[in-house]
């Protein structure tokens, strides 16, 4: 939170879900400087924050607001997902093709009305075009040695729809409030009327329950018992009155779908099913935002130098190194269009991906002043907000079914402006045509001069770029100059910051996502399984009720999970319908980042250790040592930080082979704490500092 920039009031809908430090509350009054909110409930005072106090709420992970989850157009909300990242990938795949062609065919119908003899051939020509800016964009794709990137090596579907389809699915959209869960395939979502009549149904009942029972029957010595009975009971029944008790598929399903709980309590007793599944407990420890432009490209460096007229001032050496530099780094930007401000930025060497994109997208959610002031900057980086529109180019991870799910879920829309129209393309590519010469010229050869590093102890060694000293050259070029100077164009003399205030006051920037909202939309995915002291993860432990619920319905599968990178205290969990957070029962890791988690694993000496079971004391002096390490503060808050993947988590898991608990100081503890089964690099390679 900054502590003496501008505070930026957010919009809160009269539909918006608010949970407040854990309570869900509904929005009063909406002032200058605050907001009043009273319990759901209505049975307690109202409760009085200001804007200051809410933005450090959000901060703190204590404000989740899911924009328009009351509106009484959307779906049933406590039935269905919530969100379409929650739905199964086919349900997304559905949702995704429906939703992209009603979006082509209200492009289409901004251009005129379609008249009826025309819509079939009208609807081959959309889909024609669809596919040719897919293929040539499918070809900038490749990479050096011919072959597509993996996530552009699927296909989408280009079938298409009748028009009559089509319409009703933009105006189930529209009447649903934009809620895309519509779109869905509600298919087998209603109980399907039984083809059993009920004394069929009662009898295939008693042989199910007859498997609960501490003698352990065979399934199969049951299944043939019930045809047995159906054909006994059949031989005294006419014609078209005979029993069908069903096959042994039939019956088998109906067993599986018995809670496994249920079925170790009735077959092993209730003794071993409270063991087995007994529950370890720890110890309690236009406006802004309308429309954001994203965009990725090559950092061109020489060109940028040399339109700030600094190119001559370098050596032949510094120079070389700059013109390699600038074919492996990628700049990825997020840009308000209404004030041409940098809601988000991310300095990489990955190639682009959904990964990148999103690691963009999630830095419009945050105040970024700390990253600022890190590098030096003077002013504060506190443009943030929820957004209504993000438009993106038509690289392949961005026409992607995952992006388009994520933008929805965030509650906005997504755009792509036409491949062969650049004049519509906007801010974005018109702001990196102009950073050089607007703001980099600010800056000296001597300073661009620094940033070249040489090897000290081979002095043969090629010069390279020091990303960090880099990155603090481009946030200052953003933060201090570009926000700072005026527009005489688009913003009629005023600097981006003053326009996002001013805009701010006319229309306040819909409130960001926090918590298990912003941990669901741009969360990694990871795969773990519960035991009975809860979800296990790089050693840590996530324990809930609901988590062991899973686990008596369906012991030992698998669940998937979602880290955030900036707060690793608390994960989601999805059990098949909805996602639930987890907080985790280590009290260290209390608003930890994953590359601090990282650390704190290496400093307890828990890397491929067979035993190591830390005290309270050795884990409250490795949470003081890493808070105390400069460096993992600023990578934490860093533009240039690796983005981390599933890679770098699978890397990580594989490196801890035992679960931490925390246990009382003993003479065998503090022998143990003496040794150090590490005997590999580990804090760089896991993540991805090497990479």
């Amino acid at each position: 939170m900054s502590s003496n920039g501008h505070i930026t009031s957010f919009e809160i809908g009269p539909y918006d879900r608010i949970h407040l430090y854990g309570v869900e509350v509904i929005l009063l009054t909406d002032g200058e400087g605050g907001k009043v909110f009273e319990r759901k409930e209505r049975n307690g005072l109202p409760l009085i924050y200001s804007d200051e106090k809410l933005q450090q709420a959000h901060d703190e992970n204590k404000l989740v607001v899911e924009r328009d989850f009351y509106d009484p157009r959307r779906d049933n909300n406590e039935v269905k997902a919530t969100h379409l990242q929650d739905m199964c990938p086919r349900q997304q795949a559905i949702v995704a093709f429906k939703l992209r062609w009603v979006r082509l065919l209200e492009w289409r119908r901004a251009k005129g009305r379609i008249p009826h003899l025309e819509r079939r051939r009208i609807m081959f020509e959309m889909r024609a075009e669809y596919q040719a800016t897919y293929h040539d964009l499918r070809t900038k794709n490749l990479l050096p040695n011919g072959r597509l990137r993996y996530e552009t090596s699927v296909e989408p579907n280009f079938d298409v729809p009748s028009y009559a389809a089509v319409s009703e699915w933009a105006l189930m959209l529209k009447r649903a409030g934009g809620d895309a869960r519509v779109l869905r395939d509600h298919r087998g979502e209603h109980e399907r009327e039984s083809s059993f009549t009920l004394e069929e149904q009662h009898l295939q009942g008693h042989f199910v329950w007859r498997f609960l029972s501490m003698t352990k029957p065979n399934r199969s010595y049951l299944f043939k018992l019930m045809k047995a009975v159906e054909r006994r009971m059949n031989k005294e029944r006419p014609e078209g009155a005979k029993l069908n008790l069903g096959g042994r598929s039939t019956y088998y399903n109906r067993i599986a779908a018995l809670p496994d709980f249920a079925k170790v309590a009735a077959r092993d007793g209730d003794a071993k099913a409270a063991a087995k599944y007994n529950v370890v407990i720890g110890k309690d420890r236009g406006h802004p935002m309308d429309l954001v432009e994203v965009d990725e490209c090559r950092l061109d460096i020489t060109t940028l130098l040399k339109k700030a007229k600094v190119w001559d001032q370098l050596s032949t050496e510094v120079q070389e190194a700059y013109r390699k530099a600038s074919a492996r780094l990628w700049f990825s930007a997020a840009i308000d269009h209404a004030t041409t401000a940098f809601v988000g930025a991310r300095l990489h060497v990955q190639s682009p991906s959904i990964a990148t994109a999103r690691a963009t997208l999630e830095m419009t959610t945050r105040d970024k002043t700390q990253t600022a002031r890190n590098a030096g900057c003077k002013s504060d980086w506190n443009v943030y907000g929820g957004y209504r529109g993000v438009r993106l180019d038509g690289a392949a991870w961005n026409t992607s079914d995952a992006m388009l799910l994520t933008v929805t879920d965030a509650g906005g829309d997504k755009f792509h402006p036409p491949v062969k129209a650049p004049w519509l393309r906007g801010t974005m590519e018109r702001l990196f045509g102009t950073l050089g010469g607007l703001t980099l010229q600010h800056f000296s050869g001597r300073t661009f001069s620094d940033i070249v590093t040489r090897g000290d102890r081979n002095p043969r060694k090629e010069a390279s770029v020091d990303i960090e000293m880099l990155e603090k050259v481009l946030l200052r070029a953003i933060v201090d100059i570009h926000h700072h100077t005026p527009n005489k164009g688009k913003l009629g003399g005023m600097t981006p910051i003053q326009a996002w205030r001013a805009g701010c006051k006319n229309r306040k920037p819909p409130q960001p996502p926090g918590g298990h909202l912003r941990r669901t939309l741009y969360g990694v995915n990871a795969i773990a399984k519960i035991t009975p002291q809860g979800i296990r993860w790089a050693g840590f432990y996530y324990q809930s009720e609901k988590v062991q619920k899973m686990r008596r319905d369906r012991t030992d599968v698998p669940v998937h999970i979602r880290i955030d990178v900036q707060d690793v205290s608390e994960i989601s969990v999805y059990d098949g319908e909805l996602s639930y957070p987890v907080p985790a029962r280590l009290p260290a890791l209390k608003g930890l980042s994953f590359w601090h988690a990282t650390a704190l694993l290496q400093e307890l000496r828990c890397i491929d250790a067979d035993y190591r079971d830390p005290t309270n004391e050795q884990a409250d002096e490795a949470r003081e040592w890493i808070d105390s390490l400069a460096e993992l503060a600023r990578i934490k808050h860093s533009i240039a930080s690796p983005i981390i993947t599933q890679k770098h988590l699978d890397r990580l898991e594989a490196r801890i082979t035992q679960g931490i608990r925390i246990v009382e100081q003993t003479e065998f503890t503090h022998e143990v704490s003496r040794q150090d089964w590490s005997e590999s690099p580990f804090f760089e390679h896991v993540s991805g500092l090497n990479d």
